[in-house]
């Protein structure tokens, strides 16, 4: 199973690679930007995205619209990882209407253990197959 990370934070885009990598199953690929992570999804097949939900320039939201609204990558799946609160007045104000956007499969609150986070991706793509 091929992953994308979208993570401005490189930190936290080596961390998920590396929780994610205890599974064997998991070939995970990490991209810093909405613009590199588009690239990397137009170059390359991926069965999953995780994309941070605050990031500068094109936030994560804006990129899983650009997401359902493309042909070629409206049926992966997403997971937004988001560091605010997800029951927040603050995230709930800033997401707009991310509940509608076809891609959304799961959201994850940062800090995450490894085992929530692998949970998660299981879960997501086990509802995708």
């Amino acid at each position: 199973m091929k992953i994308l990370v979208v993570d401005n934070d490189a930190s936290i885009g080596i961390t998920i690679k590396a929780a994610l990598s205890l599974n064997t199953a998991y070939e995970v690929t990490t991209s810093l930007s909405a613009k590199e992570g588009l690239e990397e999804m137009n170059n390359n097949h991926y069965d999953l995205i995780l994309i941070d939900f605050m990031m500068p320039g094109t936030n994560g939201v804006d990129l899983c619209r650009i997401m359902a609204a493309d042909e070629k990558l409206k049926n992966i799946p997403v997971i937004l990882i988001s560091a605010l609160p997800i029951a927040s007045e603050v995230f709930q104000k800033s997401n707009g209407d991310f509940n509608k956007i076809s891609v959304v499969k799961g959201l994850i609150e940062k800090p995450f253990s490894v085992a929530e986070l692998l949970n998660k991706v299981g879960a997501v793509l086990k509802l995708n197959k």
